[in-house]
């Protein structure tokens, strides 16, 4: 049964307050540091920290996966979060900030392995596209409703507190799971799961599958310079924190749009790899025109309303779904969860790079260059992606003859 039936679709409800709370809590990271006078360094290593923790974790986590199910690990997941985001609202300095960011890290990915994992065990071929994309649409609904949440509440309570709330939140996520959350594990389900998997998994040459992870590592190593940078350099480019938490949400809210069309645009495009060159094109092309107009408080408020819900709200989903479905279309082999869990930890590698490089390269050429930087990376990955298309299609042509 797909994860798209509704009869199915109930336990992904309980992402939504551990989204709400996880939403706006990069962007709340890094405006708690610039309230401590930190420097673009200070946001860029806690940044890094927290991706750091993500890297390994996803290995642990796929491990555990295998070798119990996901339902102990979603909860702990759910558990461990919370714990850490409360624990920031006693941090007193920027060591600690990173500190529990990173531990808060450190447990979230456990929930996102692990919902992959629902997802990679329940979904036909032909519809692990759409369920990939319901399962992003709720997450991106929670986490609009935590950046309007947080927008609203930072015009008149501190970070802070604000942090206390969505501490609270994931908690509820905690309980919910304990009642409504399928167990998956690799007992006695798993041989209709594997009679699925063989008709999905398709033969890939070295050459290609190099290729696709080093357009993912370029594609994620600029996400890592640009999301670490962008909160930050709208805060000390003269916005005030309403409208830095506003112009986060817009984007949320654009992406939410955009996991409902994903499909589609990725069926219109041609297949994933096309879809993943072209929007890392269009990603690309808005990172670079917001830096090259981010000399005044008003353009940045123009392109943070304009260029940024392309790159965020439909550029993103269109790349994170079309490429993440390229990859779990090669996972059959019985050990799901460890395969996600590798995948996560080369992704998260090249985010963890392009956060601790982020403050040093906008030190030396300006945010704004930083960001036309990470813009042209996103070119090559587009390129890389072109190429692995136009393999397909000669794969394809090889088959038909």
């Amino acid at each position: 049964m797909d994860l798209i039936d509704k009869r199915s679709t109930r336990w992904v409800l309980t992402l939504l307050p551990y989204s709400v709370a996880i939403g706006p809590l990069g962007t709340l990271i890094t405006l708690e540091i610039a309230s401590f006078r930190g420097s673009p360094v200070d946001v860029g290593y806690a940044m890094a920290a927290g991706s750091a923790a993500g890297i390994i974790a996803p290995l642990l986590w796929g491990f555990l996966l295998d070798r119990y199910g996901n339902k102990e690990v979603l909860v702990l997941g759910f558990l461990g979060t919370a714990l850490f985001i409360l624990a920031l609202t006693y941090a007193p300095n920027i060591p600690q900030i990173a500190l529990y960011y990173a531990a808060s890290s450190l447990f979230s990915s456990a929930v996102g392995v692990s919902t992959s994992f629902i997802l990679v065990k329940s979904s036909s071929k032909y519809k692990l596209s759409e369920s990939y994309s319901l399962l992003n649409f709720i997450s991106s609904l929670g986490y609009l409703v935590g950046d309007v949440s947080a927008a609203v509440l930072s015009s008149f309570m501190g970070i802070k507190s604000i942090l206390l709330i969505m501490g609270l939140l994931p908690v509820i996520s905690f309980a919910w799971s304990l009642i409504s959350v399928p167990r998956v594990s690799n007992g006695e389900r798993q041989i209709v799961s594997r009679r699925v998997f063989r008709g999905r998994i398709r033969n890939v040459n070295l050459g290609e599958l190099i290729t696709l992870y080093l357009a993912l590592v370029i594609f994620y190593l600029s996400s890592g310079i640009f999301n670490t940078l962008y909160p930050y350099g709208l805060r000390v480019g003269g916005l005030s924190r309403p409208w830095v938490m506003t112009i986060i949400s817009v984007g949320m809210g654009v992406q939410i749009i955009g996991y409902m069309i994903t499909p589609r645009i990725i069926h219109l495009l041609g297949g994933n790899a096309r879809a993943s060159s072209h929007s890392s094109i269009l990603r690309g092309l808005s990172y670079f025109l917001i830096g090259l107009t981010a000399s005044t408080p008003e353009t940045m408020i123009i392109t943070g309303l304009t260029l940024y819900p392309l790159a965020a709200g439909i550029a993103y989903p269109t790349f994170y779904t079309a490429s993440s479905v390229m990859i779990f279309e090669k996972l059959g082999n019985g050990e799901e969860g460890k395969g996600l869990g590798a995948y996560s930890f080369i992704t998260g590698s090249a985010y963890l790079t392009g956060s601790l490089a982020s403050g040093y390269l906008a030190d030396f050429i300006g945010i704004g260059g930083s960001y036309m930087v990470a813009g042209a990376m996103l070119w090559v990955s587009s390129y890389l992606f072109k190429q692995i298309h136009r393999s397909e299609i000669t794969k394809s042509t090889v088959n038909q003859s």
